[in-house]
C-alpha cells in the first residue's frame, strides 16, 4: 500500500523540489496543496500524477482537510509572497513597516500549518522549512530579520504542540544560487565597457555566505530528514563562498573576464530595494558574522545524512546564463 506525502506550497521552489523527489520514490503518492487548482502550475503537477487540492495557509479548516491521510507533511511559508500581495499594504497597521506586517502574517501561517498537522493522528512526520532565529543567535544585533525570525518562532510553536511530539523535524534552506541573478538584484554580474564583469553586494568580499541549489537539492534533503529520527534540524547548505569566489567561479564558467566586487552599505541597499533592502542586506551580514544557521548546536549538515550537494561551480556548469551575457 502506498504512503502519502502532502506538500504545501507545491508550486514554489522548495515544494516543487520535494514533490519531484517523492514522485520518483517507489511506494509514495504525492498530494499538492495550492491556493488555486486552476493555475497553470497546479495543472502541470496534476498532469504529472500529483493529486492537487485547494487550501489556504490562513484557513486551518482547509489545511486540516488537505492533510487528511498524510504519512508525511511538508510545510513551508513564504514571506516574499505576502510582501508582494497588494492587499498587505492596506491590511497592515497605520505606520507599521510592511516587513513587520509580513512577519506577523507568516508566523500565523506557520502556526496554522503546525496546528493542522498536529490534528492528523496517524501522521509519521511533519517537516517544516525553517530558518535561524536571527534575533536570538545574534544576541539582539539583528532584530529586524523578519523573514528568518517568523519561521524560527513557528518552529518553537510546533515543538510545543503535544500532537507533534516525536513527529516534528525541520530543514533550513540557504540563500538560493538563482537568487543572485534571476531576481534582478545588484548581485547580478554586469558587463563593463572594458568587457569585464562586476557585481555589487554588501559586506566583505572575502567572507563566506551560505548558498545552495534549492530547486535541485532540497527535495532529497527533505526525504533524508523524513527517514532520520524525529527532531532532526538539517541546514541544507550546498556551498559556502564569498562574493569574490562567486564572481571568480561564474566568470571562469562563462569564459569571461572578472572585473571585481563593489561593496555597498546597508543604507544603499535599503534605498535601492525599498521595503526589502534591510531583509536582504542584513540576511547576508548575519550569514557572514554568525553563520546562516546561527551556529545553532542542534543543526546538522548534509554529509551527516549521506547527502551530496551541488556546488556553485557545478551549478554554473549546468545553468544557462545567456540572458546576462547578452546584455
Amino acid at each position: 500500500m502506498s504512503k502519502l506525502i502532502v506538500v504545501a506550497g507545491i508550486t514554489g521552489v522548495q515544494g516543487g523540489s520535494v514533490a519531484r523527489t517523492y514522485l520518483n520514490a517507489p511506494g509514495w503518492k504525492v498530494r499538492g496543496v495550492t491556493r488555486n487548482k486552476s493555475s497553470d502550475s497546479a495543472k502541470s503537477w496534476e498532469f504529472k500524477g500529483v493529486e492537487m487540492v485547494e487550501a489556504n495557509l490562513d484557513d486551518v479548516t482547509s489545511l486540516k482537510s488537505a492533510f487528511q491521510g498524510a504519512d508525511i507533511i511538508f510545510g513551508v511559508t513564504d514571506f516574499w509572497t505576502i510582501f508582494k500581495d497588494p492587499e498587505s499594504i492596506t491590511k497592515k497597521k497605520p505606520g507599521q513597516d510592511i516587513t513587520e506586517y509580513c512577519f506577523e502574517v507568516e508566523l500565523q501561517q506557520g502556526k496554522n500549518l503546525a496546528d493542522s498537522a498536529a490534528s492528523i493522528p496517524a501522521l509519521d512526520r511533519y517537516i517544516f522549512s525553517s530558518m535561524a532565529n536571527a534575533t536570538h543567535w545574534s544576541k539582539g544585533k539583528y532584530r529586524e530579520l523578519y523573514h528568518m525570525d517568523s519561521k524560527a518562532l513557528a518552529v518553537d510553536y510546533a515543538k510545543s504542540l503535544p500532537g507533534l511530539k516525536e513527529k516534528f523535524s525541520q530543514i533550513q534552506a540557504p540563500i538560493y544560487f538563482n537568487l543572485l541573478w534571476e531576481w534582478s538584484l545588484p548581485t547580478t554580474p554586469v558587463k563593463n565597457l572594458d568587457g569585464t564583469y562586476r557585481i555589487k553586494g554588501i559586506g566583505s568580499g572575502d567572507l563566506p555566505i551560505s548558498f545552495g541549489h534549492v530547486a535541485k537539492d532540497f527535495g532529497p534533503c527533505v526525504q533524508a530528514v523524513a527517514n532520520a529520527k524525529p527532531n532532526t534540524n538539517l541546514f541544507a547548505v550546498g556551498d559556502e563562498i564569498s562574493w569574490n569566489q562567486y564572481l571568480d567561479t561564474w566568470c571562469e564558467s562563462q569564459s569571461v573576464l572578472k572585473g571585481g566586487y563593489d561593496e555597498h552599505s546597508l543604507d544603499w541597499w535599503m534605498e535601492t530595494l525599498p521595503g526589502l533592502g534591510r531583509e536582504f542586506g542584513e540576511n547576508v551580514l548575519f550569514s557572514m558574522e554568525f553563520g546562516y544557521d546561527g551556529k545553532d548546536p542542534s543543526v546538522i549538515r548534509p554529509p551527516q545524512l549521506g547527502l551530496k550537494m551541488t556546488t556553485f561551480k557545478e551549478y554554473c556548469a549546468e545553468t544557462d546564463f545567456s540572458r546576462i551575457l547578452q546584455r
